[in-house]
């Protein structure tokens, strides 16, 4: 029965920490996703280069505003000629024409404050336009909010799941010492004195359990990122140096915490005598 919980206990902590390194890579993933949902400023083609700097570095003043990056007309027609690869024939004399716009390209520290970002832009004096995908950032922020909330939701069904099935894998263990403990009590020991090594059991299983299943993760981890990565290639996912203590810490308490409280609730109704 012993094997048994460790086992249980093991399992659980594989699944949190299978589980909680998803959910670092999906809120990096969703961070990515933000630092790509830009806001584009176009400057009005007939102000001077001088109040085209002006409203670059006011745009920079603005709260909210994490970074901003000026392309000039000639920029943008080299940018663009770029894009066309093969194809950039098409463009043969049409250097120096002003067909395209100067831009600022604007990354926002929180893309939540996009809209209000985009009115102070717009009172900008050389802005024309800002262009802001307020559907795609829409979708993003959901996509964020799911993330975040729906782990937080996972996290604690699992907590409550894993303090239940140990508690009735312990509870078996417990059962077998039924007469032992009736008879300890009957000759005056207290509740405490009984529980205590139940308790510390529990605290011994979920720490091995920890051990074992962080050692599976370590090992596995990086295996399963590189092939991923090499089906999803756009994306970076986490570093598992960057969050193993945190990741440890969690397991660890987590371990414990399952050992602890199964074990004293498993024992909690066979005090009563």
């Amino acid at each position: 029965m012993t094997f048994a919980s460790f086992a249980t206990v093991a399992c659980c902590l594989f699944l949190f920490g299978v589980f909680f390194l998803f959910t670092a890579n999906m809120n990096f993933i969703s961070r990515q996703i933000e630092s790509q949902c830009q806001l584009t400023a176009y400057i009005h083609p007939d102000v001077t280069d001088a109040t085209q700097k002006s409203a670059y570095e006011a745009i920079l003043k603005i709260d909210g505003v994490e970074n901003a990056e000026l392309e000039t007309k000639a920029q943008a027609f080299t940018n663009f000629k770029e894009m066309l690869g093969d194809r950039a024939d098409v463009l043969e004399g049409l250097e120096g024409k002003d067909f395209l716009r100067s831009s600022v390209k604007v990354s926002l520290m929180d893309i939540r404050n996009s809209e209000a970002v985009v009115k102070k832009i717009a009172r900008i004096p050389g802005v024309e336009e800002v262009r802001n995908r307020q559907d795609i950032v829409g979708k993003v922020i959901s996509f964020t909010d799911i993330v975040k909330h729906g782990s937080i939701i996972a996290m604690i069904i699992l907590l409550i799941v894993a303090i239940f099935i140990i508690q009735n894998t312990i509870k078996l263990s417990v059962y077998a010492r039924e007469r032992e403990i009736k008879i300890m009590k009957f000759v005056g020991a207290t509740d405490h004195f009984i529980r205590t090594p139940f308790v510390l059991e529990g605290i011994i299983i979920g720490s091995l359990g920890f051990i074992v299943s962080f050692v599976i993760i370590m090992l596995g981890y990086n295996a399963a990122i590189g092939s991923i990565s090499g089906i999803v290639s756009m994306f970076a996912f986490v570093q598992l140096e960057s969050v193993a203590l945190l990741l440890a810490l969690c397991m660890a308490g987590f371990g414990v915490l399952m050992g602890a409280a199964g074990s004293g609730l498993s024992i909690k109704r066979y005090l009563k005598v």
